[in-house]
């Protein structure tokens, strides 16, 4: 169901019935009427011009009445001099008639211009913020733009801002920064020494030319785990194939060999995209399959459930199935939530692990832990049986699945390792 003010994104065609429209709908019902909303410039105009005609209107009236009152004394006796017009036989219907024209020789007293000058200044500010370059971005390219001559004004009567999270105030732009694989830390720079090097625009970046589908903004300086990557080291083959597998992005091709990520949270798009750039592409997605290409070769896996994230869960995981039909699980998430969920023999690499993510926590990195879990094929087609029945139940559905995700993501392997991304604030290089 789409309803108003949605978007839909990598849809070419959209098929749809209305079942039921219209003002009774409850959507209708609770939108209420859209509110005129006036500047404190124009509240003020429209203040001034009603003293403005209520003093016209003093003003023609003492004039009128000071008419009819020299026609009563005086000038009756004058009509032979100063005739009453055609129709007019007293004095008090004579004020009447000069009532309106005082009010049509005195006009001028309303300043119907100062609406006009008004609005033609409105348009100068207007164009003073599209012409702003503090206010351009141009990594997209875009300028400011006042599609309202009255946004100076409503900007100018704003005393407070109030934010809700961090969020809002930063780009929540993610960058795969550092990762833990089967006990190593990568992501750091050493000197010849073997120092550690704060990374600055002079570092020299990795190298990524041997990827043809590499992301050309990407950047990574320790040539540790490309040469890890390379050189087919299974712990990092498997890290990287999990990102590339564990989400829930969109591609879309826009052009040939050119792939954009429609990503859900930041954080999936830069998993997914470092993924990427190490060599495990992915591609393309079905409901059905998902497909990588993995150090050049295209490699299609069989989708066969997803354990959606929440915030109870804090993790996701999802169940493919290989060309060569292994069965696995594949699990991202929270420290605090993967580790309760690890096999007992993963204790030493838990321990190395959770000091990389105490130093990657410390350096403000945000963390997560990624882990796999080989499945039998018969355990799968009951658990699988068993979901369904819970997902197409009527009574007490959530807890049903729950219970099923937490048995089968029980005793994970703390194979590949943890990741460490960073968030760039505004103002600051991403």
């Amino acid at each position: 169901m789409l309803l108003r003010g949605c978007t839909i994104r990598n849809t070419d065609w959209c098929f749809g019935l209305v079942v039921f429209a219209g003002p009774d709908t409850k959507l209708m019902q609770n939108s209420g009427r859209t509110s005129f909303k006036r500047t404190s410039i124009d509240r003020l105009m429209n203040i001034l011009v009603l003293v403005i005609f209520a003093f016209l209107a003093t003003m023609c009236l003492i004039l009128a009445v000071g008419n009819s009152i020299w026609e009563y004394k005086k000038g009756y006796y004058f009509q032979v001099y100063l005739p009453w017009a055609e129709g007019v036989h007293s004095a008090p219907f004579s004020g009447f008639l000069m009532f309106w024209s005082y009010v049509i020789i005195l006009n001028t007293v309303v300043p119907i211009s100062l609406y006009v000058s008004v609005e033609i200044i409105r348009l100068g500010n207007s164009f003073y913020i599209d012409w702003d370059r503090k206010m351009y971005y141009p990594l997209n390219d875009t300028p400011a733009q006042a599609r309202t001559t009255t946004l100076n004004e409503e900007l100018g009567q704003i005393k407070y801002i109030f934010s809700d999270k961090t969020g809002t105030l930063t780009q929540n732009i993610m960058i795969f920064n550092k990762c833990s694989i089967d006990g190593k830390s990568y992501g750091d720079v050493y000197d010849l020494e073997g120092h550690r090097v704060e990374v600055t625009e002079s570092t020299p970046k990795v190298d990524f030319s041997y990827n043809p589908l590499r992301d050309s903004k990407f950047s990574f300086y320790d040539v540790n785990l490309v040469e890890s990557v390379r050189r087919d080291d299974p712990p990092t083959h498997k890290f990287f194939r999990l990102l590339a597998l564990c989400h829930t992005v969109m591609p879309e091709e826009k052009k040939e060999g050119t792939l954009v990520y429609q990503a859900q949270s930041p954080d999936e798009g830069a998993l997914v995209t470092a993924a990427r750039n190490f060599g495990f592409v992915f591609r393309a997605r079905t409901p059905e399959t998902i497909t990588v290409v993995e150090m050049g070769e295209t490699v299609v896996y069989k989708l066969l459930a997803i354990l959606d994230f929440d915030n109870v869960r804090k993790r996701m995981s999802v169940i493919v199935q290989s060309p060569k039909g292994e069965l696995t699980l594949y699990c991202k998430g929270a420290d605090t939530i993967v580790y309760n969920l690890l096999h007992p023999s993963c204790g030493p690499l838990k321990e190395k692990t959770t000091e990389h993510l105490e130093e990657f926590a410390g350096e403000g990195l945000r963390t997560l832990v990624v882990a796999y879990k080989d499945l039998d094929e018969a355990y799968f087609e009951g658990w699988r049986r068993r979901h369904h029945e819970a997902s197409t139940a009527l009574v007490e559905r959530e807890e049903k699945l729950a219970q099923l995700y937490e048995e089968i993501e029980a005793d994970l392997m703390e194979g590949p390792g943890s990741s460490g991304e960073h968030r760039s604030l505004l103002g600051q290089d991403p």
